[in-house]
């Protein structure tokens, strides 16, 4: 895939390391989704990009772009998730910022909801980094709650379940904490 120059403008707000110019940009794209009704694929491709850079992925307010996806998902094609689902794989453990780990682990678990996302969720969950690997329940308890497919539901709780053994205590802490919201979650209905 060819980046184009979105990719460079991104460049340039990674060199000149004003985080608020992410914010800006967020805006710039989420407006434009919603003049077109789709996510622009020279946008698309820029972001995939972006986010596969060192550089950018330790920026603050790196996150803020990580989001755009989550607030435009509707816009999305399904070829475009099918592409974005491996980049967040392959990059969630490299951002800086732990911000960006929760919003990639949201988006696994609240809006992909499917075995292809848990499966990336199980892997994830067994990552080098404790706070990256303390996000991952978050994602999961998503899929254990908003998933209609019962049985994937059961194999997330079975993969949080085995969380509970991690050597972390700040990822055993977070796997309480969801489990907790989950069994909330459950009698209110």
């Amino acid at each position: 895939m060819e980046q184009g120059p979105f990719h460079a403008k991104l460049q340039e707000l990674v060199a000149l390391g004003d985080h608020k110019a992410f914010e800006v940009t967020a805006f710039e794209i989420g407006t434009r989704v919603l003049e077109e009704g789709i996510f622009p694929d020279d946008t698309f491709v820029g972001l995939l990009a972006i986010f596969q850079e060192e550089k950018f992925q330790h920026s603050d307010g790196s996150w803020k772009l990580v989001r755009v996806f989550e607030d435009n998902w509707e816009q999305l094609s399904e070829e475009q998730r099918r592409t974005l689902l491996p980049v967040l794989e392959s990059n969630y453990e490299s951002f800086s910022e732990w911000m960006a780990c929760f919003i990639i682990s949201g988006i696994l678990g609240e809006l992909y909801r499917n075995a292809p996302s848990f499966e990336v969720l199980q892997r994830l969950a067994r990552c080098r980094k404790e706070v990256a690997r303390s996000l991952v329940p978050h994602g999961l308890e998503h899929i254990v709650r908003d998933t209609p497919d019962t049985e994937l539901a059961t194999r997330a709780s079975a993969e949080l379940a085995r969380m509970q053994t991690d050597h972390s205590p700040t990822v055993r802490n977070e796997v309480a904490e969801s489990m907790a919201r989950i069994i909330r979650a459950k009698r209110q209905l």
